[in-house]
C-alpha cells in the first residue's frame, strides 16, 4: 500500500449537464438517470491539495480539458457543446475532493497519454 502525491477530484454532473445530455440527439438515456450518472462519476488526479479551495485552483487551471473530456464522454461534436466558461462549469459540475489517495494495488501504474478534442485548431 503506497500513498501516492496527488489528490483527486470527481466531478459530479447536475441537472444542468443532465439537461444537455437530454437534449442531444440520437443519445439513449431510456435506462439511465442523473443518479446513476452521479454514482459512477468521473475523477481526475491533480496535483496534491490541503483543501477545497486548492483543489478548485487545480481544476480552474484545468477547466478546459476537463469540461472538454466531460463532453466528449457524451457528445464529440464541440458544435453541441455548451461554452467552456468557469460559471457555466460550476453549475454542471460539484467538485469532491479526496486530499489523500492510497494506492492499494501491487500492480504497476500504467499511463496512456489523455488525447483531448481540438475545439479551436488556429487559436
Amino acid at each position: 500500500m503506497y500513498e501516492i502525491n496527488r489528490s483527486l477530484v470527481t466531478l459530479i454532473p447536475q441537472e444542468p449537464f443532465w439537461a444537455w445530455l437530454q437534449s442531444l440527439p440520437e443519445t439513449d438515456l431510456d435506462d439511465f438517470n442523473l443518479e446513476d450518472l452521479q454514482d459512477d462519476a468521473n475523477s481526475y488526479l491533480i496535483n496534491t491539495c490541503e483543501d477545497l479551495d486548492q483543489a478548485y485552483d487545480e481544476v480552474m487551471k484545468n477547466l478546459e480539458q476537463l469540461f472538454s473530456a466531460e463532453l466528449a464522454d457524451w457528445c464529440e461534436d464541440p458544435e453541441q457543446w455548451p461554452d467552456l466558461h468557469p460559471d457555466i462549469f460550476t453549475e454542471w459540475f460539484e467538485i469532491r475532493l479526496s486530499t489523500v489517495v492510497t494506492d492499494l494495488s501491487q500492480q504497476d501504474i500504467e499511463r496512456t497519454p489523455f488525447e483531448p478534442i481540438i475545439i479551436n485548431p488556429d487559436a
